[in-house]
């Protein structure tokens, strides 16, 4: 595997009257590298450094199909993954010589200031606002690039590279770019496959000269963060039918092979995301992601083993899992009897007692809302797989990604309806595969042509006005389903 950025050692002869080639000139034959691109801003620095030095060292990016110099004389180089998303921001701090992860962070993406939804922070942007949006984002990941510094104690300019991934509205706010064509038909963003930048163009606190790759979407509802979350599974490479459950502010479902994909998003995501339930929390130290309700009381399983201050997605199935079986609630999630239930401003509430600084509820809106959730997930994926004459039984690996990607018991899911019946071992949690694409591709240049490439085989299926999913969904919200024998792999 060839990595985005690289660094190679170089040893100049000196000029002499025999040698009367130009310092560029020099470089390039020393580095033998094929169409290798020397920025002016190094032009006009490397003879200080040439004058000063036979060897010295040279930070070089992949870009496309040639290399450009990035920095010279360094001895430390690192590269950033960013996954753009809605809700959070969070950023991987890459080690480009040790081919290692340094460190993970992750901040609110400050965009909220402008609305909690895409929608809502597109209409301020179509208001002729787009500049503050922009602004923002832009300021809120600087900061994301400030901590990761300041953690690893190195200086922003080590920073040589980038590969970043977001929805396709995401990508365009991160580049700039007018989203006014994108809410309206025929739906359509200002670029599919942005390519290569650099970090001053785009306004980034790394090494000017740094080269950031911002993975391709596939049209205006498949973002660049699917077509990471498919290089991260693998699916693009294999000859099994698989399956991607990718559940954020929406839910997208990628069906498909090495031959062929198809995609449908849906409104499943939002009762999983930090932010929506009181007490809903991203998967991280603290955070409730299993249940357990017995005659003897509440247990929860936290990350790290460490005292209760919220729940993750893969929490909220158990617990609504647990609340059923328990007859906490029935079919139609409603809470029933008094046991762990109180009343809060006139709401009907449960209480999640497990060894809590603080008293952890859950509100009767907020199960209603998960179950609304959990049925538009089910009915995602049946009315996908029969649009391509595919059965639940066909799928090799069922890859889930997103606020269900950590610890998600696929039992559990199975006995809410939320997915199929597919044996444990075929659902594999996967995490922020948005994350982890762009991960990859700092370590493999290769895969930004593969990325590329990708988009093209992609067809995006509507969902939001599909007769068969509007009819399914109404049996998908009771638990498990008012027809059973769907779940059934």
């Amino acid at each position: 595997m060839d990595p985005l950025i690289f660094q190679k050692t170089v040893v100049l002869p000196r000029p002499s009257d025999n040698d009367r080639r130009a310092h560029d000139q020099r470089l390039r034959d020393s580095l033998g590298l094929d169409q290798f691109h020397i920025p002016l801003s190094l032009l006009r620095s490397v003879h200080s450094v040439i004058g000063a030095k036979q060897q010295f060292s040279c930070i070089i990016g992949r870009t496309g199909g040639g290399h450009r110099l990035i920095d010279i004389d360094r001895s430390r180089s690192y590269s950033v993954a960013l996954d753009l998303g809605t809700t959070n921001l969070v950023a991987l701090l890459y080690d480009n010589l040790e081919r290692k992860v340094v460190l993970t962070r992750s901040l609110e993406n400050p965009q909220i200031e402008y609305g909690s939804d895409i929608l809502t922070r597109m209409h301020h942007a179509m208001s002729g606002n787009s500049e503050d949006v922009y602004r923002v984002l832009r300021n809120g990941i600087n900061t994301l690039i400030a901590s990761l510094c300041r953690e690893a104690r190195i200086n922003t300019r080590d920073l040589h590279g980038m590969a970043a991934a977001g929805n396709t509205v995401m990508t365009h706010f991160f580049l700039g770019l007018d989203i006014s064509t994108i809410p309206v038909a025929p739906w359509v963003p200002v670029v599919r496959v942005p390519g290569f930048f650099t970090a001053v163009e785009l306004g980034l606190d790394l090494k000017p000269e740094a080269a950031v790759y911002v993975f391709p979407n596939a049209g205006s509802y498949v973002g660049g963060d699917i077509t990471a979350g498919i290089i991260a599974t693998g699916m693009h490479a294999s000859s099994r039918t698989n399956i991607l459950i990718d559940v954020g502010t929406n839910a997208e479902v990628v069906i498909g092979n090495r031959e062929w994909m198809i995609v449908g998003a849906g409104a499943a995501g939002p009762a999983l995301e930090e932010g929506i339930t009181r007490i809903g929390r991203r998967a991280k130290k603290g955070i409730v992601y299993d249940v357990e309700i017995g005659d003897a009381g509440i247990s929860c399983k936290t990350f790290d083993q460490a005292r209760p201050e919220g729940i993750c997605g893969s929490g909220m199935v158990s617990l609504l899992y647990e609340l059923f079986t328990a007859g906490i609630i029935g079919q139609t999630g409603v809470l029933t009897g008094e046991r762990h239930i109180t009343e809060i401003d006139g709401e009907r509430v449960f209480s999640l007692d497990c060894d809590c600084r603080e008293a952890l509820f859950i509100t009767q809106g907020e199960i209603q809302n998960f179950m609304r959730s959990k049925a538009a997930m089910f009915t995602l994926l049946l009315t996908l797989t029969r649009s391509v004459g595919v059965s639940f039984s066909d799928i090799g690996t069922v890859f889930v990604s997103g606020a269900l990607g950590t610890g998600i018991d696929a039992r559990k899911a199975a006995g809410i309806g939320m997915m199929p019946a597919w044996p444990a071992d075929d659902v594999r949690p996967m995490g922020n595969t948005s994350l982890a694409g762009c991960q990859m591709l700092l370590g493999d240049a290769s895969l930004a042509e593969v990325a590329d490439r990708l988009v093209d085989k992609i067809t995006y299926k509507h969902m939001h006005d599909d007769p068969e999913f509007m009819k399914e969904f109404r049996g998908a919200v009771f638990i498990p389903h008012t027809n059973p024998e769907l779940l059934k792999v």
